[in-house]
């Protein structure tokens, strides 16, 4: 089946969105799999900057159809601002919602409000996986019915009646009253989207999993408990799509150049001081390394290799992609983190590069960058399949292989 999967290898803000953008114009079927509005795309398409949140990339493409699926919890009021946002600088096409997806309640975002411990986005995304755990929560689907959404909500009421006062919800009625409007509007999107993604696939269409967020943060497997509530691994997509293990042609890891993460947590090769800011974009260099979603400054250091290759382990990469790399470009030595002794990360030095604009191929790259992606390649036994040099949307080379 032609299914491919694109990967967050790190903590999220590898530029993904980049990535899928670069593939949607070949796809039939673009699927957001995990996550919410806390995981944030943002591209650039000429002089023109989209920031998305729920929305998969295809929505600035015009042949792929978008599909929110069950493994999402979104916020309906969110997500119309954002749609509507889209759709006044262009038509986003065909957007699907899944019915078994979670609804983001008010209640929701009140009680992540500060972010907690782990320093979150504070959109409700982890208490409306909790409620979703607890058998408490709303689907897109019961917002189809009255019957089912009545009893959807009184089971949440009588299940958290001191959070849900907290929002004026003391009765079913007041729940009602305060979602009769977002009803009207997501309704004509909401359908069974497992069985769109599996006609799509047993059509031989081109269908585009588009990860959010990375592998550090998976709930299982990423530095627990400072992690995100969902699987944005390769195993969210097939409960989070609703698809089997036959629809993954290709898995495709992207890692920035270097390494960043928003929010608490260990990070082992994190740099401080005026290194920090130069890869972040608080200096003179304008790289934009801020939160999508948040705004917030991100926590930025230099590759690491061996937290690549548990990424590339624990997804079964077929092929990488490295962004950013004109990050790097006019410092002296590029250091990477090869080896921990305890919590120290051991670095080999490597000289750096000047500009990479426009150079149109693999075999255009400075000796030097060729060195890099080779010893990426060599240490995590993983071919790198495509690199960006830029934000342009242009400056993305390579391929991944579709399958049939």
């Amino acid at each position: 089946m032609p299914g491919i999967a694109v990967i967050g290898a790190q903590w999220g803000d590898e530029g993904k969105g980049k990535v899928v953008d670069a593939l949607a114009s070949t796809a039939d079927v673009v699927v957001r799999f995990s996550g919410g509005a806390n995981a944030g795309h943002t591209v650039v398409v000429g002089e023109q900057v989209y920031k998305l949140h729920h929305l998969p990339v295809s929505t600035l493409h015009e042949r792929p159809m978008s599909v929110l699926g069950g493994g999402m919890v979104i916020d309906p009021w969110t997500l119309r601002d954002e749609l509507e946002g889209l759709r006044a600088r262009r038509d986003p096409g065909e957007v699907h919602i899944s019915s078994d997806a979670h609804v983001v309640l008010p209640h929701h975002k009140k009680n992540d409000e500060g972010g907690g411990f782990v320093g979150t986005t504070g959109r409700g995304i982890g208490p409306a996986y909790s409620d979703k755990a607890r058998r408490l929560g709303v689907r897109f689907g019961d917002l189809l019915d009255d019957e089912r959404l009545r009893q959807a909500l009184g089971r949440l009421i009588e299940g958290k009646p001191n959070s849900t006062a907290r929002v004026g919800w003391a009765t079913v009625d007041d729940a009602l009253a305060t979602l009769d409007d977002v009803r009207s509007y997501v309704a004509p999107m909401v359908r069974d989207t497992g069985v769109l993604v599996r006609d799509a696939l047993a059509r031989s269409q081109r269908v585009l999993f588009e990860g959010g967020q990375g592998t550090m943060l998976d709930l299982a497997y990423g530095t627990y408990p400072f992690v995100t509530s969902s699987h944005p691994t390769v195993g969210g997509i097939l409960v989070g799509a609703g698809v089997s293990h036959r629809a993954l042609h290709g898995v495709y890891g992207v890692v920035k150049a270097f390494s960043s993460r928003v929010g608490h947590g260990p990070f082992a090769t994190e740099l401080a001081g005026s290194e920090a800011e130069r890869l972040r974009g608080t200096g003179s260099n304008q790289w934009d390394e801020f939160g999508t979603t948040t705004g917030r400054p991100r926590r930025v250091g230099w590759l690491d290799l061996p937290q690549l290759r548990y990424a590339c382990e624990i997804n079964g990469f077929d092929g990488l992609v490295v962004t950013k790399l004109d990050v790097l470009s006019g410092l002296d030595e590029v250091r990477v983190c090869v080896r921990h002794d305890g919590e120290t990360p051991v670095y080999e030095t490597m000289p750096g590069w000047g500009d990479l604009h426009g150079l149109g191929s693999r075999e255009a790259l400075p000796r030097e960058v060729l060195d890099y992606l080779a010893l990426i390649e060599e240490f995590t036994g993983v071919a790198v399949r495509m690199f960006s040099t830029s934000p342009d949307r242009d400056d993305t080379y390579g391929s991944v292989d579709w399958g049939a």
